[in-house]
């Protein structure tokens, strides 16, 4: 496995998208820390020898960001392993691939922002969760993903950067540059769909930044802030941030 730094992407065969936080710098002059925490689309069709790389990087925990019904049908070698902490938070209603979920109305009617909006205020249980896992995670780095690693999985990046007051503008490339890693697998789909469905398969930067404007109307434009909103103290941000920047 070969970490490209210029994008911080972990240049993995089988699978397409999975990107090392660390490296970013932030308005307190630290940066992230790498090795700390990854973002990826499904490591449902890992080799062998990519599913080790990953083992030796070292992944202690992984968050699963699909529904049940997406790891029903597609599972992971993290789920059973010995090494690996695994949790599966679903952060959509039930299934995504349903075209009745809730969720997926949401995103076929309004932008991408909006839907991350939404999640924000309807998923805060299960976003709460998500950042308790990562609270309470062993050593190591931990890895989360949902089906791409675009919209489950670009929420989380962002409320993680924004913690740490990392550039909003590199919060934005970090998910707008998701579309050209996952092309070969979300082109053939895009090619077989309406042209009013297009938008929910791309990572259009004007989505992270109605989400980053979200946070400056309500929180400050703070990820803490909206984190106290759904029950997390002074002392648990502080232990996240820990979690995410260079000692």
């Amino acid at each position: 496995m070969i970490l490209d730094l210029e994008a911080n992407r972990l240049i993995l065969p089988t699978l397409y998208n999975a990107r090392d936080l660390g490296g970013l710098r932030t308005a307190f002059g630290k940066r992230t820390a790498f090795r700390r925490f990854v973002r990826s689309d499904e490591p449902s069709m890992l080799s062998d020898e990519d599913f080790e790389a990953l083992l030796s990087y070292p992944i202690r925990t992984v968050i699963d960001l699909r529904s049940a019904q997406e790891k029903m049908r597609r599972g992971t070698p993290f789920m059973n392993h010995p090494a690996i902490l695994y949790r599966n938070i679903s952060i959509f209603e039930s299934d995504p691939e349903n075209d009745d979920d809730p969720t997926v109305q949401v995103a076929l009617r309004h932008t991408l922002g909006e839907l991350y909006i939404f999640l924000l205020q309807s998923r805060q249980v299960q976003l709460a969760e998500v950042f308790r896992q990562i609270i309470d995670a062993p050593d190591g780095a931990i890895l989360f993903h949902c089906t791409h690693g675009k919209d489950r999985t670009g929420i989380i990046a962002a409320l993680l950067l924004s913690l740490v007051q990392v550039r909003r503008q590199d919060i934005i490339t970090n998910y707008s540059v998701t579309y050209e890693y996952i092309r070969p697998i979300i082109d053939p789909k895009i090619a077989l769909m309406p042209s009013q469905t297009h938008h929910i398969f791309k990572s259009d930067a004007e989505n992270m930044a109605e989400l980053l404007d979200y946070l400056d109307l309500h929180y400050q434009g703070q990820s803490a802030l909206y984190l106290m909103s759904i029950g997390f103290s002074e002392s648990d941000i502080g232990l996240l941030r820990s979690r995410i920047l260079e000692s």
